[in-house]
């Protein structure tokens, strides 16, 4: 479904990644993996055509996107769930939800995809009427990717969801990520939090330096030597 070859990105005179490489396939959850400032989210805007200069080939369904501008993408499939939420903090979570679908294909079905995300997340249906700003954590990383869902994508970029919230709730996200590919979903899974992805991914790449280091199946990675001492602390 998604395909990137020998892509270098920039920022300005700055190489954040080189030559990187990675294949994500239908109904699969692929992870990338790596520490802070590895390059993984800058691989993440590439792909959504948030990255002014950006080299090599990025290809979406056999379509190459390298002419698509960022709107355009969201309108072939693409969505992004940003990191840090980035919600609206002043709109309702309903309305949050809202702005998720201004694709038109999205527009035509926002009231049966809120009920989807209802169902998804009961949670959000609770609070549909509060302030985003006004949730925990948790639940304002439900109402991300919610919104997200809203674009109806066909593939749903998750850029570190878990980060910062309590170890209960990052297994919470980890279960509804799985319950997106039981649902047909395709997810890629940009994250820190290595041992857990991997628990739960079909296929990881692991980023270090802006560079593709290590790539397999997801247990093969996780009962990896290599892996263990350089990414777990084993």
């Amino acid at each position: 479904m998604l395909k990137i070859e020998n892509l270098d990105a920039y920022y300005g005179d700055l190489q954040a990644v080189r030559g990187a490489h990675l294949e994500v396939h239908q109904g699969e959850i692929v992870a990338l993996l790596g520490a802070n400032a590895a390059g993984k989210s800058t691989i993440v805007r590439a792909i959504s055509g948030l990255i002014d200069r950006v080299d090599g080939q990025i290809s979406f369904k056999n379509k190459s996107l390298n002419e698509y501008t960022a709107h355009q993408r969201v309108e072939m499939g693409i969505v992004q769930v940003p990191e840090g939420r980035q919600l609206f903090p002043f709109l309702t979570v309903k309305e949050n939800l809202e702005m998720g679908a201004y694709t038109k294909r999205a527009r035509a079905q926002k009231n049966e995809n809120i009920e989807r995300v209802f169902k998804l997340f009961p949670r959000l249906k609770e609070r549909e009427k509060q302030l985003a700003s006004t949730m925990s954590g948790g639940e304002q990383q439900m109402c991300a990717i919610g919104r997200g869902l809203m674009a109806m994508p066909e593939i749903i970029i998750l850029d570190e969801p878990t980060l910062g919230l309590a170890p209960l709730l990052v297994k919470q996200i980890f279960e509804i990520v799985e319950e997106l590919r039981d649902m047909g979903m395709t997810v890629l899974l940009i994250e820190q939090n290595v041992r857990q992805t991997l628990k739960i991914a079909d296929r990881a790449y692991m980023l270090s330096n802006g560079k593709i280091v290590t790539e397999g199946k997801a247990e093969e990675l996780l009962n990896s030597e290599k892996v263990k001492e350089s990414y777990l602390g084993i």
